[in-house]
């Protein structure tokens, strides 16, 4: 028997695969460019003073007064007049009713007296305003009840507390015995500004760290 033999295949050299190395990125040259200065942080305004209290008052009431009398800058008295006085008294708190009755005896005296320039009006306001408030005058009685008690109530800046240093010194002066009793216990300062007072016309005042008013007021009575 004959065998035959096959002659093997040889695998074929697998060939070598050369990977191509990337090229280097070009960097472009940068100019070179001048630096700014960096900017100075705006300046900051400066605040303006708080005003005290007393500042504020008076300021308001120059304010009031300055609204009333530029009413009568005018050349003639008209509608328009009344109109600008009805509204700087409105704005000065004086009330609905009072600056009606006012306005209405104002005109009753304008025509009485033939006015016809505006800086009488002025005057003729200022009469009223003082027969308005005549009926309201009353005396201080002061002993009849032991002890004497006197309420001060108002909306703020109306002037309480400097009425109150007024009339402390009247009664300190008259010999009386005055004690101050802060009751506004909610009202940011009204203790330290009544305080002042009391120093001023050395009297003594009772007070409280935001206590009630109503135990201040026991406190004192």
């Amino acid at each position: 028997m004959f065998s035959f033999f096959r002659k093997k295949s040889h695998a074929p050299t697998p060939e070598a695969t050369v990977a191509a190395a990337p090229a280097a990125p070009v960097t472009p040259a940068l100019a070179s460019a001048p630096i700014a200065p960096e900017a100075a942080p705006p300046a900051v305004a400066a605040q303006p003073a708080r005003q005290s209290w007393m500042e504020r008052l008076k300021a308001g009431l120059r304010k009031t007064g300055s609204s009333i009398a530029t009413v009568f800058t005018g050349t003639q008295i008209d509608d328009a007049l009344y109109e600008e006085l009805e509204t700087a008294l409105l704005m000065a708190d004086t009330g609905v009713k009072a600056t009606e009755q006012l306005l209405a005896d104002l005109k009753r005296r304008v025509k009485e007296a033939k006015a016809t320039d505006p800086a009488q009006v002025k005057g003729l306001l200022a009469d009223a305003i003082t027969d308005l408030l005549a009926p309201l005058q009353r005396p201080l009685e002061i002993g009849a009840q032991q002890p004497t008690v006197i309420m001060v109530a108002g909306v703020n800046g109306a002037g309480k507390t400097t009425s109150i240093g007024k009339l402390t010194k009247h009664l300190a002066d008259s010999g009386e015995s005055v004690l101050l009793a802060a009751a506004d216990t909610f009202r940011a300062a009204a203790k330290e500004q009544l305080a002042v007072w009391a120093d001023r016309n050395t009297v003594e005042i009772v007070s409280q760290q935001g206590g009630d008013p109503a135990a201040v007021s026991f406190d004192a009575v």
